[in-house]
């Protein structure tokens, strides 16, 4: 150009996942779970699938959360999106009647004034990914090719609220339920290598954090030895399922909030 100007880009379409939007129905505590044809969905792409650590399993930072996801269903729901204005906005909600303010509820991230909490805040709540995403087509060529798959694969494959929540721990590098749009969007860059390639190492990192640093809170805030309490009955229940009650079931998160 003119004395070595040169003019700006043109400015960025939006996003085609902004633009578009599936007709799955999500509850307001999302998606559960793949269902049968999910399932076969997800055997078939795992033997496809040209990186065979897809089919790792992953748990929550918080090991005892009874929720479980591939890493191929948490590349699903990162090449979804690529900003987090993309799903940050939710319309469902719970009736907040019947909570109190001091439960120790996960329900508490469903309410309409959590939501307006998290837009006075400018955060990405981790109820908005995964009350959303599960609508918004994959588009991702890059992301998919980068594990021998392509955009037309993982569009048949279900978003559930467990990868959301395996991959929100890894962007939030906590437990947190709110993280800052800045923030999200260049921790979601940091998944993403050279080319566009899915980052295993840039999740495995962020992921890493989250569980250090919710183990170390454990130990910071005392609740340490309640731990193993909780581990106790939850290695029973995996033992005997039918016989033996869960933490939850139990009632021991809430005796876990005042110890």
């Amino acid at each position: 150009g003119f004395f070595g100007f040169r003019p700006p880009p043109p400015p960025r379409p939006p996003p085609a996942a902004a633009a578009a939007a599936l007709n799955v129905v999500v509850e307001a505590d999302g998606v559960r779970s793949l269902g049968e044809e999910g399932e076969a969905v997800l055997r078939t792409l795992l033997e496809k699938c040209s990186d065979k650590s897809m089919g790792d399993v992953w748990r929550r930072s918080a090991f005892w959360e009874n929720e479980t996801a591939s890493l191929l269903e948490i590349v699903n729901v990162l090449g979804r999106w690529e900003r987090c204005s993309e799903w940050k906005d939710r319309t469902i909600f719970i009736d907040e009647t019947d909570l109190r303010a001091k439960d120790e509820d996960e329900r508490q991230a469903l309410t309409t004034g959590r939501h307006q909490m998290a837009l006075r805040l400018g955060c990405g709540e981790r109820s908005a990914m995964f009350q959303n995403v599960p609508n918004l087509p994959f588009t991702n060529a890059k992301i998919a090719a980068s594990v021998g798959l392509t955009v037309d694969d993982f569009q048949a494959l279900p978003v559930t609220r467990a990868a959301c929540n395996v991959l929100f721990d890894g962007l939030a590098e906590s437990r947190s339920g709110l993280i800052p749009y800045k923030v999200l969007d260049e921790r979601r860059a940091r998944m993403v290598g050279e080319g566009g390639a899915f980052d295993q190492a840039g999740f495995r990192v962020g992921w890493a954090k989250s569980c250090i640093l919710f183990i170390f809170g454990l130990f910071f805030f005392g609740k340490a030895n309640f731990i193993w309490v909780l581990l106790a009955v939850k290695f029973a229940h995996d033992w005997q399922p039918d016989l033996i009650p869960g933490p939850k079931e139990m009632g021991l998160f809430k005796v876990w909030g005042i110890v």
